[in-house]
């Protein structure tokens, strides 16, 4: 019987935690931001993927040269929160002045209460985001932008290339 209340407390214990109802400032332990050789990098666009493991979608639209507004909006549209950007500079592996990096460390809130901090980098190709969210624990966050070159939208079947049949084509042969 002790354990099992032990175990109770320890799982209550670490719901609190993950809640983030604790009040407690969270260290987020970002990666060093790089300058790729194709230049500055760009967060702003549409992104689709996952906030700690919530389908949705990220608009980035950019403020100033190294300050950025999002909005968060779940697939159901239950979870929506506002985030506040702001992106590293680094110096080029060639030297020079610094430049914005591919990192930038972000706060958000969902304006009932619920806030957190996190960062994300983005790739050189400028079409995909990965990084941490915390929100009382940790979560990760992965999107692709939805225009980058190759990506079809939701719900739409990728053309059939030179010498590839479509599905239709394979239907009727």
């Amino acid at each position: 019987m002790a354990r099992l209340v032990a175990a109770l407390l320890l799982a209550l214990a670490g719901g609190c935690e993950r809640s983030g109802s604790s009040g407690e400032a969270v260290d987020i332990t970002a990666p060093r931001p790089e300058v790729y050789p194709e230049g500055a990098s760009d967060f702003t666009g549409e992104w689709v993927g996952e906030s700690a493991g919530i389908f949705g979608t990220l608009s980035i639209q950019r403020l100033a040269s190294d300050r950025y507004y999002g909005r968060f909006t779940s697939e159901d549209g239950l979870t929506r929160f506002v985030i506040n950007l702001r992106q590293d500079r680094a110096t080029p592996v060639a030297g020079g002045a610094m430049e914005p990096g591919n990192l930038v460390r972000f706060t958000w809130q969902d304006g009932r209460g619920g806030r957190g901090e996190g960062w994300v980098l983005i790739n050189r190709e400028n079409s995909a985001l990965s990084g941490e969210i915390r929100y009382g624990g940790l979560g990760a966050w992965d999107f692709v932008r939805t225009d980058a070159p190759g990506l079809a939208a939701p719900g739409e079947a990728p053309a059939a290339g030179p010498g590839e049949r479509g599905d239709e084509e394979r239907a009727t042969s």
